[in-house]
């Protein structure tokens, strides 16, 4: 196992966070395929997707600065949502149950990003107990698997109605940012005598270029269905290839 990126993960890294960007998301999940797949140290996985998370969707909440921001929904999913990923971040899993359990959420996340909205719509408005509930649970899967959690919350703002496409990727960012730092935080302290890994560096550098090349992709040149259908081909590779090692690892 290694902590050194080489050439070919820096450029996938910049793959990854301009085709999120372009969709407001930070590409965490992706981000921690291409290391476990490139033999990056476990310890260091989870620490590195959210550091690069945090990056990229910085980025993202500037570029949605003008969209009228919906604090009624943002606010409750981030009061339950920021401890249980803390506590998420904190907690030990062994490493094939966390392969398993960050390979099936995806894979359904998925087939969920796939539904047709109108199929997601449900009847009834997104109130203050369901943002409480739905922000504990995504918060603490998402701090346990080293992720920010939006990929699972957007299917879940479409099915509510929450608002237009700009609204919900600026949701999402900031549902991503808040919980990156919290779950970063959980994963550090569980690490006796933590170092920040400066070799993670140039995977910084990497997402954030990435990231300002999916601003202009998202305003110049890709239609959103097509980066939808890029970004759930993408979910569903890594799950498979994710379970895939686990079943040959193990």
């Amino acid at each position: 196992q290694t902590n050194k990126p080489n050439r070919k993960m820096l450029v996938l890294f910049m793959i990854t966070a301009a085709l999120y960007a372009s969709i407001g998301l930070g590409g965490g999940s992706t981000y921690i395929a291409l290391m476990v797949i490139f033999g990056v140290t476990a310890s260091q996985i989870p620490i590195t997707a959210l550091i690069c998370n945090i990056c990229v969707v910085s980025i993202n909440l500037i570029r949605y600065r003008g969209t009228p921001f919906p604090y009624r929904i943002l606010i409750p999913l981030l009061c339950s949502s920021i401890p249980m990923a803390y506590l998420g971040g904190q907690t030990e899993i062994p490493p094939a149950l966390f392969q398993i359990l960050l390979g099936m959420v995806l894979i359904l996340s998925g087939i969920a990003m796939g539904v047709k909205r109108e199929g997601l719509s449900l009847t009834y408005p997104m109130t203050l107990a369901h943002c409480i509930v739905i922000g504990g649970i995504l918060g603490g899967l998402a701090g346990l698997v080293g992720i920010g959690g939006g990929i699972f919350l957007v299917p879940i703002l479409y099915a509510y109605n929450i608002g237009p496409p700009a609204q919900i990727a600026r949701i999402a960012s900031g549902f991503i940012f808040f919980n990156s730092i919290s779950g970063l935080i959980g994963q550090m302290n569980k690490i006796e005598n933590f170092l920040f890994p400066f070799s993670l560096l140039p995977m910084t550098v990497a997402v954030v270029l990435g990231a300002l090349i999916g601003t202009q992709l998202h305003l110049k040149v890709l239609q959103r269905k097509h980066v939808r259908w890029v970004t759930i081909f993408l979910i569903e590779f890594v799950a498979v290839r994710i379970l895939w090692l686990t079943w040959t690892n193990y």
